[in-house]
């Protein structure tokens, strides 16, 4: 897998200089961008870039980024204003009812977003264990590595990395587990009744609702962005073109 294609200052100098081997003194600056976090197609790829380098890596990146603690400061000042984002979000947004061009929108994003793997496995497993020893590794196993594969990160618009990125940020950290229980908690209730599913758990329950409501959220603005993408005649993926309808014309 190659780095993806920037969207902005940010990410232009951070593929840029992935490319090369790190200086002694890599110039990473985190700016602060003029969008919504959610919206901003800089902040959201620059924090995927990062994550996905410290777990799969990329083909054409230079050796030596991974641990570097210069790119570890620029990811860790990105995170930190993801996660103000984040808990500043309120489950505000409806779902889009969405037709079947919508759905069938709508299931390309999932592809590319939602964990392949069993949810109800990953959380009895934190249940059981929040913050004992198994902890990290069960939170590291249901983060980018049981995403899918990357090839289409070009496709993916900002609100789509935004929910790949709220699940990786939950993931990394073992103060946020309560946030990931949240998180694959409303992954598994999308489309059903809120709250229905909501197992007990030892997590703080503000924290549980933090992952929960960010989930829920996130994938609400994404449905209303297929929603409006289409009413507009025009893809929710980027660097894609709707397929021209055929024209009739009508004669007097």
């Amino acid at each position: 897998m190659r780095l993806p294609a920037p969207r902005g200052h940010m990410s232009s100098a951070l593929v840029a200089a992935l490319r090369l081997p790190p200086p002694p003194r890599p110039a990473l600056l985190a700016s602060g961008g003029t969008r919504d976090a959610w919206q901003d197609d800089d902040l959201q790829l620059s924090l995927w870039i990062c994550s996905e380098l410290r777990t799969r890596g990329f083909d054409d990146a230079a050796p030596g980024w991974d641990e570097h603690p210069a790119l570890a400061q620029f990811h860790a000042t990105l995170e930190a204003r993801w996660e103000e984002a984040l808990r500043s979000l309120a489950e505000t947004t409806s779902p889009a009812v969405l037709g079947p061009e919508g759905l069938q929108e709508l299931r390309k994003h999932h592809a590319f977003w939602q964990p392949r793997r069993e949810m109800r496995s990953v959380l009895r497993d934190l249940h059981g264990d929040a913050y004992g020893t198994r902890t990290h590794p069960v939170l590291f196993s249901v983060t980018l590595r049981d995403l899918a594969p990357a090839a289409a990160v070009d496709e993916m618009p900002a609100p789509t990395l935004a929910l790949v990125n709220a699940l990786s940020l939950f993931g990394a950290h073992q103060r946020l587990v309560g946030a990931l229980v949240g998180f694959l908690t409303a992954v598994d209730t999308i489309g059903g009744d809120p709250f229905a599913q909501l197992l007990p758990v030892q997590c703080p329950p503000e924290d549980v609702r933090l992952g929960f409501t960010a989930c829920h959220e996130l994938h609400a603005r994404l449905t209303q962005h297929v929603h409006s993408s289409l009413q507009a005649g025009r893809t929710s993926l980027r660097g894609r073109w709707m397929a021209p309808q055929p024209r009739v014309n009508v004669g007097c």
